[in-house]
């Protein structure tokens, strides 16, 4: 073995301020949904709470921006870290990352920060209620909860607009197939216009929905994140 080889790694732990990192991965989730993945030059363990978010340092037609997403991944995988963003109709900063970000690019993020996180507010039986892209910070839940063999009951009900825009569709199919106490239920506004059936619940989440579904769920910790409708 060489020197270099045995010489250790110093390895930084991530904290509030101003980072640089590079994306060094692009995965198109939905057909207006992309997650993009990041890590640090020099090792780091990108550890936070489940449920904060990031803030991109950008410069966009040469004018300095500002914006905030979720971290969509778990800080079970400590040396990268997830935005999951949706391209949005006249969406500045979105549309710029999905039509200009790519692998190798460098950014800086400030983070990680935010008071809506699973980890400040334990429970042993919680409901998750997500819509659209609001999904992210509670995925991000959902995979922690799985990669550390956490001991909790989990009803989550997401919405979606149609079966094309179900985002993480096939993880989070994998996920509560495997955990008996984790239960899913994806609830669609109606068919894609390419005439892809939905079989599941249609509609949108009511109360009559929700005490059919989640009939404890005033005994559950709950956390809810989604668009303003529209």
């Amino acid at each position: 073995m060489t020197d270099t080889f045995m010489n250790p790694i110093t390895t930084q732990t991530w904290s509030n301020g101003r980072h640089l990192v590079r994306c060094v991965k692009v995965i198109q989730e939905t057909w207006d949904v992309r997650t993009f993945c990041f890590m640090a030059e020099q090792p780091v363990l990108f550890f936070f709470k489940p449920g904060q978010f990031v803030t991109l340092e950008l410069e966009i037609d040469g004018l300095p921006i500002m914006r905030s997403y979720t971290i969509s991944s778990s800080p079970s995988v400590p040396y990268s870290f997830s935005i999951t963003v949706k391209r949005m109709p006249g969406g500045v900063v979105s549309n710029w990352l999905h039509d200009n970000l790519k692998q190798g690019d460098d950014l800086a993020v400030h983070g990680p920060v935010g008071n809506f996180n699973c980890i400040d507010y334990p429970a042993e039986k919680a409901l998750f209620l997500s819509g659209g892209v609001g999904i992210t910070p509670l995925m991000s839940m959902v995979r922690w909860y799985f990669d550390t063999n956490a001991t909790i009951d989990i009803n989550f009900i997401h919405s979606a607009r149609s079966p094309k825009d179900i985002i993480y569709h096939r993880e989070m199919e994998h996920i509560f197939s495997r955990i008996p106490e984790f239960k899913l239920h994806i609830v669609c506004e109606r068919s894609d216009e390419l005439g892809e059936s939905w079989y599941g619940l249609r509609g949108y989440v009511n109360q009559r929905m929700l005490e059919l579904i989640a009939p404890d769920y005033l005994e559950r910790e709950i956390f809810c994140c989604g668009p303003t409708p529209t």
